[in-house]
This record gives structure tokens, C-alpha cells and sequence, in this order.
């Protein structure tokens, strides 16, 4: 039996004179600046690496708009460039000039299909950082004096973005950064309170109460947490952190303790019980209302040592909530790199308060996992964009 070539079946199907089909190469003068050299692309198309200016005219690229890049950038520029230098990046990009050597007709080409287009990039970028509520820390506002300083330049005024940016620009320089995630869910539900009683003991208070006051209080906490005190938090060995993730840290290890010392508090290991239940019950309830945070400190302090060795009390715990606590304790498990809470949390949809002690397990994993920089002095952009999709 012969095989035919592969040439030859083509030419079969297709004729001997089939068309080429190669896609036309754009002009020189419309491909991007920056060389081989200056940017690694990976075969799907994401960025594996690249030089600080390489990055920066990714970012703002005419021919193609990287959502994914765009948002990982921003998120995680201050690991590699200050504001400053970002920010004069930006500027340089949109007062960029054609290349010598363009005719008339192709000057106007590059002008309308990549000189625009980059200005437009330019200008959606700092769009992007003015409302981005995470951007701007409180000791970088002042680079707002400066984006309406360019956003006056009599060239750049003439662009009707630029126009509607400004005034954005205006409303950001008269008020203090805020941050917060407001889901629109309503009226609140009403608040279960307990009986009138001359002391209010623990078992007094509803679990599913309990457990929303505790949602409240780390919902307020988590959300201050800010990315870049994530990447910082991972980039860091010292142990005194001082910073917004320390806060919900050290609320958990206070809620464990505050299990333990509450079971121990009574000797009777009846009363114990009763008080093992209450808790099992609003990590249940936390469970329920996304607050993995508050069930996970709950379940430690429940599983701490001196808790655990109180055999004739836990013997005095009925079956349903001890399924209830198992099913607490398989959502944290650890097995597998917490696969079981992992797969949990990307079903859930928001609002949540999720467990940090796995994002910042993560985020060091990652840190710990590769270099800043690759060869060629690039930056490692890969290394942020996987950092950027924990945060």
C-alpha cells in the first residue's frame, strides 16, 4: 500500500493551486513598540513576562485589549513600579509620536488605528484608577492634583473623555477614599431578641442572631482589607504586621478563645454541653450565611485541646448537631490543599466572608513558588496575574 503524502491529499482536496491563506501582516509602523526581547506571551495569549515599559504599552495596547492583564495590573503594579512612575508612564504613552519616516497617507493611518486608540487606553486607565475603590491608598491621593493637571493640558482637553474624566477627577479630590461592598438585599431582617433577664447569659442569645452579629462584625473587618496589604502581607517574613489582615486574624484567635474560655467556664459537664450546642449551632448558622470566617474560629476553638478532652460532655451532645459540626469541619478540612472549602467558595455567590487564613496560605504558596523576575531582568507578570486571582 503507498501512503500518499500529506502535500499530495492537499492538493486533492483543495487543488493544486489552492490560495494561500496567510493573514495579512499589518504595517510596521502599527505593530506594537516594544520587541521579543521586551515581552514574553504565552501560547493562549496571556503574559508571562515583560519589561516595566513593555507592560505599561500592553496595558494600553491599540490593537488589543486584555481585560484580564488590565485588572491584574492594577492590582498589583506597586510590586514592581511606584505611582510615580506609573503615572509618567501613562502620560509619556499618550503624547506618543508616529515613527519617522511616514508618509502623509500612512501618518494619518498610525494617527486614526494607534495613536487614538493608545490615548483613548490612556485615559480609560486612569478612568479605571479614579472609581476603582481598591486603587488609591490615603498617601496616594496626591497623584490626583496631577491627573487634572494633565487632564487640563490643552491637547489632551480637547477629547470629550477627557472632559467627563476630569470632573471625575474633581469629585475624587473632595472626598476621603471609602471602601465597602453594599449588595442590595434589602430591608434587614428583624433582630431576635432574647428575653428581659437580669444578666443575659450566652445561651440566652438565639445561635442564628449570634451568628449575624458576628457576620457584621468580620464583614466590616474584611472588607477594609486592601490588595496590596495581601501581596505585601505574602512578599514579607516579619511577624509584627500592623495592617488590616492583623485585625481579622487576631478577631479569630479572640472568637476561639472566646469558645474555649466560655465552655470552660463552667465545671459541670452538663452546663458545658449545653454550651458546646450553642456553638455548634452558630457555626452552623455561619456556615449558612457564607461566614466561613467566624465558623472556622468557632470550629477551633471547639477543637482545641482542652475543649476536646471533655469526653463526658461531648458524650452529651446529640447526634444532629455533631452531623452539623462534621459538616462545619468537612468544609475546612484541609486535605487536598483545603479542596473541599475551595471548591465551596466558588459556588457561593456574594456577599461572603471567606476564611484568609487559606487566601494568604495562597498567596505565599505563590510568592515562595517563583521568582519576581525573570531572565532578562522581566518582570514576572504570571507570577502577579495568579496573585491577583486569590486577591
Amino acid at each position: 500500500m503507498r501512503v500518499v503524502p500529506y502535500e499530495e491529499n492537499i492538493g486533492r482536496t483543495f487543488g493544486d493551486d489552492a490560495p494561500d491563506c496567510t493573514l495579512p501582516i499589518k504595517p510596521w509602523y502599527l505593530q506594537p513598540d516594544y520587541t521579543n526581547d521586551d515581552m514574553i506571551i504565552n501560547v493562549d495569549g496571556s503574559v508571562r513576562g515583560g519589561t516595566v515599559l513593555a507592560l505599561v504599552e500592553h496595558l494600553t495596547l491599540h490593537d488589543l485589549s486584555d481585560p484580564m492583564f488590565i485588572k491584574a495590573f492594577l492590582m498589583t503594579y506597586k510590586s514592581f513600579i511606584t505611582l510615580d512612575e506609573f503615572f509618567n508612564h501613562l502620560v509619556r504613552r499618550f503624547f506618543i509620536s508616529p515613527p519617522a519616516g511616514l508618509g502623509l497617507a500612512e501618518t494619518e493611518e498610525w494617527k486614526k488605528l494607534k495613536q487614538h486608540i493608545i490615548q483613548m487606553r490612556v485615559l480609560n486607565t486612569f478612568r479605571a484608577m479614579v472609581t476603582d475603590e481598591d486603587f488609591f491608598e490615603k498617601e496616594d491621593l496626591y497623584i490626583l492634583n496631577q491627573m487634572k493637571e494633565f487632564l487640563q493640558n490643552e491637547e489632551v482637553s480637547k477629547i470629550l473623555a477627557a472632559k467627563q474624566l476630569l470632573q471625575l477627577v474633581e469629585r475624587a479630590r473632595g472626598r476621603d477614599i471609602k471602601k465597602g461592598f453594599n449588595p442590595n438585599i434589602g430591608s434587614p431582617p428583624a433582630s431576635i431578641m432574647p428575653k428581659p433577664n437580669k444578666k443575659l447569659k450566652l445561651t440566652d442569645i438565639d445561635p442564628l442572631e449570634l451568628a449575624r452579629q458576628l457576620t457584621i462584625m468580620e464583614s466590616h473587618l474584611y472588607q477594609k482589607i486592601r490588595p496590596m496589604e495581601c501581596l505585601q502581607r505574602s512578599r514579607e517574613q516579619r511577624m509584627n504586621h500592623n495592617d488590616n489582615i492583623a485585625r481579622v486574624i487576631q478577631t479569630s484567635n479572640r472568637i476561639a478563645n472566646w469558645v474555649a474560655d466560655s465552655v470552660l467556664s463552667h465545671e459541670d459537664s452538663k452546663k458545658r454541653a449545653v454550651i458546646l450546642k450553642q456553638f455548634i449551632s452558630v457555626a452552623d448558622r455561619c456556615r449558612l450565611m457564607h461566614n466561613y470566617s467566624s465558623m472556622v474560629a468557632i470550629v477551633s476553638g471547639l477543637n482545641s485541646r482542652p475543649i476536646r478532652r471533655l469526653k463526658r460532655s461531648w458524650e452529651k451532645v446529640d447526634a444532629r448537631q455533631m452531623d452539623q459540626l462534621g459538616t462545619c469541619q468537612w468544609t475546612i478540612d484541609s486535605a487536598n490543599n483545603f479542596n473541599n472549602y475551595r471548591s465551596t467558595l466558588a459556588k457561593v455567590p456574594p456577599p461572603c466572608v471567606p476564611f484568609i487564613g487559606v487566601s494568604i496560605m495562597t498567596l505565599t504558596y505563590i510568592q515562595d513558588g517563583s521568582k519576581d523576575t525573570l531572565p532578562g531582568n522581566l518582570v514576572n507578570f504570571r507570577k502577579r496575574q495568579e496573585a491577583s486571582e486569590v486577591i
